[in-house]
């Protein structure tokens, strides 16, 4: 696997799960975990525990941890070998297998999964289209990818808190990074709407994230939604406007024939 410049000088800071504690957080992991499988039962015609799961970006594996209580078998990938270390030591599961390797040539037989969580994941990949590509091989024809995506032009990014960091050319988002008194450089790669389409154009896209905005209790999204208030409510046609500046999106990608 080839890697860039600014993926040596951020794992000389640490690998992911390192640089990023809130993956040893078991509530929060948990709860984004229900999100996942909520959605997931919503969207499926056949019940999960006779399904085969691939998760793309275990890490920790605490997440891996819970969709393993749902389908009949995971295959849990990463290249964080820190994350998977202590995945395999605190989540072993017998339905579990999990794999050190690049998301965007996993190695594993075409037509595997039925089932693809890539939650909030493609941004941390140089490769995107890789990745894209990767999951379309992997997939079976009947199956699905749950598809968690980050928008760029989120007011406050939400790895490093920063206002408007993400909105910025890499150059100058390394230089606020290190005026703001964060370790390493920018390693984020969030795109806009219009170009996560563009990435997703070998897929239908099942959109979720106006469900999860009207049902947040049914879908496990009170950790950004708060049931009953204002975001729940908003017509349609001001939910569309606002639509391209959401911080994420949730979609279900199938397959294109």
């Amino acid at each position: 696997m080839k890697v860039d410049r600014r993926t040596r000088m951020n794992e000389s800071m640490g690998t992911f799960s390192e640089r990023f504690p809130v993956l040893y957080d078991a509530d929060e992991r948990k709860q984004k975990a229900d999100k996942v499988i909520a959605v997931c039962r919503h969207f499926s015609p056949r019940p999960l525990e006779k399904l085969v799961c691939l998760d793309l970006g275990a890490s920790t594996g605490i997440m891996t941890g819970h969709f393993a209580r749902h389908f009949r078998e995971i295959i849990a990938i990463d290249v964080d070998i820190a994350g998977l270390e202590s995945a395999v030591k605190s989540n072993r599961r017998d339905n579990v297998k999990y794999i050190c390797t690049d998301g965007t040539m996993t190695g594993l037989d075409d037509n595997i999964a039925d089932v693809i969580i890539c939650n909030q994941i493609y941004e941390h990949v140089d490769n995107q289209e890789g990745l894209m590509s990767e999951i379309y091989r992997l997939l079976r024809y009947d199956g699905f990818c749950y598809f968690g995506a980050g928008n760029r032009y989120v007011f406050i990014e939400g790895h490093y808190f920063l206002p408007f960091l993400s909105w910025l050319p890499h150059w100058l988002a390394d230089l606020y990074m290190k005026l703001a008194g964060k370790r390493g450089i920018y390693d984020v790669k969030l795109l806009s709407l219009r170009k996560l389409r563009k990435l997703t154009r070998d897929f239908w896209s099942h959109d979720y994230t106006r469900l999860l905005f009207n049902n947040p209790e049914q879908f496990h999204a009170e950790d950004v939604i708060k049931p009953g208030g204002i975001a729940t409510r908003l017509p349609a046609w001001l939910f569309s406007m606002i639509y391209p500046l959401l911080p994420a999106w949730v979609w279900v990608l199938t397959k294109k024939k």
